[in-house]
């Protein structure tokens, strides 16, 4: 369905890394350990994970510019529904690194 999940950048700061996942962009703070208000990896839900913060971007058709389409930051934002997909692509690749 769409191409593999790839780190990009893993930042100049503690946690933060960048990627890509087909045509998407995402941005990620990683703590050590799990969190009470990380992304749970089975639910997709705020609970017990490592990821504290996900930001994820589309391509703006004709346009070399990029979209905010999906965030979490202690908890869902918006764009998780509509964005499932990549979304647990990328929290599955995150969680097993």
């Amino acid at each position: 369905m769409f191409a593999r999940v790839r780190l990009l950048d893993a930042g100049t700061r503690d946690g933060l890394l960048r990627g890509e996942c087909g045509p998407y962009r995402w941005e990620v703070r990683l703590t050590r350990g799990p969190v009470s208000y990380g992304i749970d990896p089975d639910t997709l839900y705020k609970g017990r994970g490592r990821i504290a913060r996900l930001v994820l971007y589309a391509p703006i058709p004709g346009t070399r510019l990029m979209r905010k389409v999906a965030a979490f930051d202690r908890g869902w934002r918006f764009g998780r529904q509509e964005h499932l997909p990549v979304v647990q692509r990328v929290v599955r690749y995150l969680e097993s690194i």
